[in-house]
């Protein structure tokens, strides 16, 4: 930018401040001061920060911590801690700021944190000891923020059973309107009433056509018709005109005949309908077997091609039920056992007895069963729906193969599922007990659970919604609780819902893609409890609500990757107990004897600030900010329980000297007055053991700390030698860098911890010591006022627009910066690199005024010194 400036310009700049200079009277005249020419822009000729950006990489936070649930009335205080990071994940995390807060007392403080930082962590520990984290998303540019620690939202706690539950899924479209409860249009079958009186004698038979009947016929297959002598024909109705009634009181053999005709067929009390191989049943007939009636059939299938009531029972190798069967009842003391398979296809099945089969194939069909189910190897349904409100076993895999989700299982209050595998991409809705050793639906289908899900080994789904309901593995009786389900993992996108108090409990909760939420609803709280959380997935997983996530990160994931914002505590950490629908699932931290938070409180902020400056001001230098590098590495106070500081230390390093020239450092703090203090003590230059006093120095307004005169000396370097520290790879000069210490004792009550953030920390670097004619040249970062002792008439000099009057300080014509304070342990440049070639991210930083590239000092490209 500078360019124009010739030599022969600069040189009559030289003579003239000379001439001046020679003449200048014993009255100080400002006008007559040397002047410092500029110097060219090192960031480039037209590099610039727009006006108003100063500089700052921290946002200054006014907090205000709200608890709620206070379950002793406010008589003791809970003790809240302030964190930039989660230290549910982070376990080196320390808090920023501490305090106490009751029912009816809130804490606040003002409290400076990174820009960058998106969230906010409130750690709040009861009486009893039992802590809770909760993030909060924090203000772009700072400003306040009121932190709740107790869910805001509406609702009450679901109360009864099967009704309130069912009702809300289908509110909330989970079960589809044409999926009607079966309970509501069950078939009413009184055996007594549906099955007529037998006749003295058989009627219509047509002697001629041996096993025609006339329609309207009534024949009896009489006791006579034993197992040894059993009837053996096809009966059919005349004409295949109308329809004729076949009472089975003895035993017919079917075997290998299919009845066609019109035929109401009742296997009576006693009788038996038998077959070696295939028997089929057409579907122009109907079938009612009274109880004590039986069909048996070895060997074949039994085809069941019309409606059929049975109170008896039916024994096949095969039982096979026909596209087009309208229904098939089984009574309560009815049966249906297939030693094989069992297949229905586009039926309905009502049952109301028991259902037995070694394979149960369900294709579109519709299930209703209130009783049993049960000695099934695998269940197959394709398509179909299945309303239990009994109880269903099998020992294989229940699975469907088209995984179009169309499949609904339904299992309703007190109704139990108990298998080995649920394999398929069914929409489950359960009111009652689902027992599995693995469950997966891993690609489609949803889960609606209102009760328990006992889960033994693996558990897989996409979407769930718990209301009033568990996951969990079996119950132990030797640790007295129920066990955690050992691997639950999604593989889809996932969208959990939590309601009226629900738990989900594990040992391994993975999630495989993104983006995922897990957010708890109304009524009671719910709680998501897992040993360890693992991402896969390169997207965000949301965790929030009405909820309590109980247990342990894998990884410190950041905020883009894990967002919790609901209360967050360690595993059997959390107060809360659970009591779903099946019971008390999680009991719930009881704590220790209630009590105050004990005082001191001891405060150890061990974020780390590193401060760089340029020393060339007022002009500018290369801007490779290393010649002064230092860090603050912990700050530790003691918290009295009015919230004022008793004992506060500062522990920093000066990490680099970049420079040639003897240098100084300094600290200025601006939140308290120096008669605020009792005792001050340290180890700086010169002051080596930590009981000694030291001193403030004299004729300044604010309390100032003089940490080195000669940072070469203090950093370890001998009198005379003036070499780079640390800001050369290889160089003979390099050492660990110089650590200070700074302690001071306050007045009870006259200082608050908000008066000691890193805002109201000035470091400042001494580029040239005062003399007998000037005061000394100090460099501040952006925006900090100079201290009494500075010399002020270099302000407007050089390249610095600095203005007492308009309070703008240490910022050039182009409102760039000769000092920052980046809030990390940064890596700084090697001497001759410029910073926005070695931090890329940095130009639009500047450019941007701070909106962008928030973290630029996170990414370099590997010209930086390494320490």
């Amino acid at each position: 930018m500078m360019k124009s400036i010739s030599r022969l310009s600069v040189m009559a700049t030289m003579v003239s401040a000379m001439f001046l200079a020679s003449c200048a009277d014993d009255v100080y005249d400002p006008s007559k001061e040397p002047q410092t020419p500029p110097a060219e822009n090192p960031l480039g000729e037209g590099f610039t920060a727009p006006e108003g950006f100063g500089w700052s990489m921290t946002n200054s936070i006014n907090l205000n911590v709200e608890i709620k649930d206070d379950e002793f009335n406010g008589q003791y205080k809970y003790l809240i801690e302030v964190f930039t990071n989660n230290p549910l994940g982070d376990e080196n995390a320390t808090p920023i700021a501490a305090g106490t807060a009751s029912k009816n007392t809130n804490y606040t403080t003002t409290i400076s944190i990174p820009a960058a930082a998106e969230n906010l962590y409130i750690r709040q520990t009861d009486p009893k000891q039992r802590k809770e984290v909760y993030a909060f998303q924090t203000p772009e540019n700072g400003g306040s923020m009121d932190c709740k620690l107790y869910y805001t939202g509406t609702g009450t706690r679901a109360t009864g059973n099967t009704g309130s539950a069912f009702e809300a899924a289908k509110q909330a479209g989970f079960v589809e309107p044409e999926h009607k409860d079966r309970e509501d249009i069950k078939p009413s079958y009184d055996e007594t009433k549906i099955i007529p009186e037998v006749p003295a004698v058989s009627d219509g038979y047509v002697q001629y056509n041996p096993g025609a009947l006339n329609a309207g016929a009534k024949f009896i297959i009489g006791t006579e018709h034993t197992s040894s002598a059993p009837f053996k024909d096809n009966i059919r109705v005349y004409n295949n005109s109308g329809r004729a009634t076949v009472f089975v009181q003895g035993v017919w053999d079917l075997s290998n005949i299919g009845l066609q005709s019109s035929l109401d067929i009742y296997i009576m009390n006693g009788g038996k309908i038998i077959g070696s191989n295939d028997i089929t049943f057409g579907g122009n007939n109907t079938l009612t077997i009274q109880s004590g009636g039986s069909i048996e059939s070895k060997g074949g299938t039994l085809n069941l091609g019309c409606p059929a009531k049975v109170y008896g029972s039916i024994t096949a190798t095969n039982v096979s039920v026909n596209e087009g069967t309208p229904e098939i009842y089984i009574g309560e003391n009815g049966s249906i056992k297939a030693i094989e398979t069992a297949y229905f296809n586009k039926s309905q099945i009502f049952n109301y007895g028991a259902l037995s089969a070694g394979k149960l194939e369900l294709v579109d069909a519709t299930v209703l069963n209130k009783s049993y189910i049960e000695k099934c190897e695998d269940i197959l349904i394709n398509s179909s729906e299945i309303f239990n409100y009994g109880d269903i076993q099998f020992n294989g895999t229940l699975t469907t193969n088209n995984n179009t989700g169309k499949a609904v299982f339904i299992n309703h209050y007190q109704a139990t599922l108990t298998g080995t595998t649920w394999d398929n991409g069914a929409s489950v809705y359960n009111d009652g007990l689902i027992q599995l050793t693995n469950f997966r639906n891993p690609a489609v289908g949803e889960i609606y659970n209102s009760c328990a899900l006992i889960i033994r080994s693996e558990f897989t789904f996409v979407n769930l919604i718990l209301d009033n309901g568990s996951i969990t593995s079996d119950w132990s009786k030797t640790e007295n609780e129920w066990l955690p389900v050992p691997t639950i993992t999604c593989n889809q996108k996932v969208n959990i819902k939590m309601k009226n108090s629900s738990i989900i409990k594990a040992d391994n909760f993975t999630l495989a893609n993104s983006p995922n939420t897990i957010v708890g609803e109304q009524g009671e709280i719910s709680m998501l409890k897992t040993r360890i959380l693992t991402l896969n997935s390169g997207g965000k997983t949301s965790i929030s609500g009405n909820l309590v996530f109980e247990g342990q990160y894998a990884e410190n994931y950041p905020s883009w990757k894990l967002e919790v914002t609901c209360a967050a505590t360690g595993y059997d950490e959390s107060k809360h107990s659970i009591e779903s629908c099946s019971g008390i699932i999680n009991e719930g931290n009881e704590g220790g004897d209630p009590s105050d938070p004990e005082f001191p409180i001891i405060v150890e902020d061990a974020t780390n600030y590193t401060f760089a400056f340029e020393d060339n001001w007022p002009t500018y230098g290369d801007f490779d900010l290393n010649d002064i590098v230092a860090t603050i590495d912990e700050v530790t106070f003691a918290q009295h329980g009015d919230g004022s500081v008793g004992v506060y230390t500062l522990n920093g390093t000066l990490q680099a000297v970049g420079a040639s020239k003897k240098l100084g450092l300094g600290i200025q703090f601006l939140g308290f007055a120096a008669s605020n203090v009792v005792e001050l003590k340290g180890i700086i230059e010169g002051v080596t053991n930590n009981a000694t006093l030291i001193n403030f120095e004299s004729n300044q307004s604010n309390p100032v700390v003089i940490i080195c005169n000669d940072a070469h000396r203090f950093i370890g370097n001998s009198e005379d030698d003036r070499g780079y520290v640390n800001t050369l790879a290889g160089n003979d000069h390099n050492r660990k860098g110089a650590k200070f210490e700074i302690s001071i004792e306050f007045k009870e009550g006259t200082v608050k911890s908000s008066d000691l953030n890193i805002n109201q920390l000035d470091v400042f670097v001494i580029s040239r010591a005062a003399d007998a004619k000037n005061k000394r040249i100090e460099v501040h970062v952006a925006g900090y006022a100079p201290t009494d002792l500075a010399n002020t008439k270099l302000f407007g000099q050089g390249n610095d627009k600095s203005s007492a009057t308009e309070k703008r300080y240490y910022l050039s014509s182009e409102n760039l910066s000769w000092g920052v304070v980046i809030p990390t342990d940064f890596a700084w440049p090697l001497e001759y690199k410029n910073i926005k070639d070695v931090y890329t991210n940095f130009t639009g930083w500047v450019t941007s005024g701070g909106k962008e590239s928030k973290d630029w000092y996170n990414n370099h490209n590997g010209q930086v010194f390494k320490k």
